[in-house]
């Protein structure tokens, strides 16, 4: 029986992270979606075990970091242990330039039941669960879903794009004749899960020895996460009995007993799709790419496509920009997440060694870069991650070089005192609060010192009412009344203050512009107010509609 045609303006294929999250953002904007999941319910067994900065401040756009917060292990490092179990290296990164920890340990089943709880705030967001998506038809006009519901009834969705965040396995990248492409990199590791767990350190363990690399990773309330390589040639099925567990534990931990909840060999692959699109259909999260877990930016990964998909489809949707703009998808995503996967590698390259020599040359290098403060720090403080940064894409370059610019890169959120303005969450003056929630969930134009937010606030050319950009002022060095400086109409202009020396090493080239933050905390451009009518013609001719 065909149930009918339903509506939207965006079809979601998978209620993983990557889907729940961008059926947020859409909902946050407005734009109607539909989620469609075989299964009855999100996730119920722990399987991404961190949650980096970026994804955190994502959570906050979305207003659920709080809550995820509440729920994690903020900022853990990591510990290498030499097979005689002497560490001989440690790194803790300190950083909070986005605003948030560099890493978190957490629960991704919590994660995906307050994702799917933010989802109740948005009437234009349906989510079917126990539908099997079954195929699509798509035109020029749009795209069609079928499913097939749980009393095997047909049910079919028509609408503006598919976002196929249908995992690792992905029908969706099949049918659009994408293919897994990359590092020849593959492993087998038994992954297990333990709760009540007395191993209380505060960071992941790997324990580097060639002849059985181990790693364990905290966890939020009592749990812990292991995983121990599987060699070529052993049987994975004998790896998963209670009695192999304990036998390879007890050199970590001897004969103290733990609660294994969860255990399963995973293959761990380094992949990228050689295409993310055909036509109307994307592919977001575990459908793009696939990468080890030593980074664990898999899940992190995913979050990034759908906040770079989401903003862009609904700004299509609603008008704002031409269909090109879909284009910058791919473009801006697929390079990131790659260097992201080689940095797992890399990182793997240390926690699994491949013989004796590996192993204690590497101990013996790490000992050696310990004695170089610039080099020690480079490894403390995870410097090695690479930084979030587009070359192509939705954005106008500027004259800084490739190292100072901004454009195209993460803006960095601080801390700021409220002057005249208000945050999403709502706030009085006086009050301290992160940047991004006085600069809201849509674009933003960043004036940065006060001659930059005169100019800001005398800003008329359509291009700015057509994004509703949202004005704020970050003036540096001052917290107390700017009436005399700029406008204090909290419609026009909001206006925050931050302590001078706050002022970070890429903020302050830009003293005396003003910056076009985009939804996802990019940097599209940056100009000097006496430049404003040039960079809003530019603005308004890669928009690719006639306003």
């Amino acid at each position: 029986m065909d149930t009918g045609l339903t509506t939207t303006d965006i079809v979601i294929v998978g209620a993983g992270p990557a889907g729940l999250a961008t059926a947020n953002y859409l909902g946050l904007a407005g734009i109607r979606a539909v989620v469609i999941e075989r299964n009855p319910g999100t996730v119920d067994e722990p399987r991404a075990v961190s949650i980096d900065d970026e994804s955190l401040r994502s959570m906050q756009t979305l207003g659920l970091v709080d809550r995820i917060v509440a729920r994690t292990m903020p900022g853990y490092g990591s510990r290498y242990y030499s097979p005689e179990q002497r560490e001989f290296a440690r790194v803790k990164p300190t950083t909070v330039e986005f605003g948030h920890p560099r890493r978190s340990a957490f629960h991704q089943p919590e994660l995906e039941t307050t994702l799917l709880d933010g989802l109740k705030r948005f009437p234009t967001i349906d989510v079917w669960f126990e539908h099997d998506f079954e195929r699509f038809e798509q035109d020029a006009e749009g795209v069609t879903v079928f499913t097939r519901g749980p009393d095997g009834s047909a049910k079919s969705v028509r609408a503006a794009y598919l976002a196929g965040c249908d995992g690792g396995r992905s029908s969706i990248r099949r049918a659009i004749g994408a293919e897994l492409k990359g590092s020849s990199f593959e492993e087998r590791w038994l992954v297990f899960d333990t709760i009540n767990d007395f191993d209380d350190t505060p960071d992941s363990v790997a324990h580097c020895d060639h002849r059985r690399p181990a790693i364990s990773l905290p966890g939020f309330g009592g749990t812990r996460r292991w995983e121990f390589v599987v060699h070529a040639g052993e049987d994975a099925d004998e790896f998963v009995k209670d009695e192999k567990i304990r036998e390879l534990l007890r050199p970590y931990i001897g004969d103290r007993p733990v609660e294994v909840i969860r255990k399963v060999v995973y293959i761990f692959q380094a992949r990228v799709a050689d295409r993310w699109r055909n036509g109307r259909v994307f592919l977001l999260g575990d459908a793009a790419h696939l990468t080890p877990p030593y980074a664990g930016q898999g899940l992190n990964s995913g979050q990034r496509d759908a906040n770079n998909f989401a903003w862009k489809a609904a700004a299509v949707v609603k008008g704002q920009f031409g269909p090109a703009l879909m284009d910058t998808y791919e473009s801006e995503r697929k390079p990131h997440a790659w260097s992201l996967i080689q940095m797992a590698i890399q990182i793997g390259w240390v926690m699994v060694p491949r013989n004796w020599f590996h192993t204690y040359g590497q101990i013996a290098f790490f000992r050696f870069a310990g004695l170089i403060p610039k080099l020690r720090d480079y490894f403390l403080g995870m410097k090695f991650k690479p930084e979030p940064r587009f070359r192509d894409g939705f954005l106008i370059a500027d004259d800084e070089t490739p190292k100072r610019t901004l454009v195209g890169r993460m803006l960095p959120q601080p801390d700021v005192t409220l002057v005249n303005g208000i945050t999403m969450g709502g706030g009085a003056d006086g009050k301290t609060t992160k940047l991004d929630d006085v600069m809201g969930a849509g674009f933003c134009l960043l004036a940065i010192g006060t001659d930059a937010a005169a100019g800001l606030a005398r800003l008329d050319h359509p291009v700015w009412a057509h994004l509703a950009a949202r004005r704020v002022a970050l003036i540096p060095g001052i917290t107390g009344d700017m009436e005399q400086v700029v406008s204090n109409d909290t419609e026009i202009l909001h206006t925050v203050g931050i302590a001078a020396d706050a002022i970070s090493r890429k903020l302050g080239p830009y003293k005396g512009k003003i910056l076009l933050v985009r939804p996802d905390r990019y940097v599209a451009a940056a100009y000097a107010p006496g430049d404003a009518g040039t960079m809003a013609e530019t603005l308004a001719a890669q928009i690719g509609i006639v306003l």
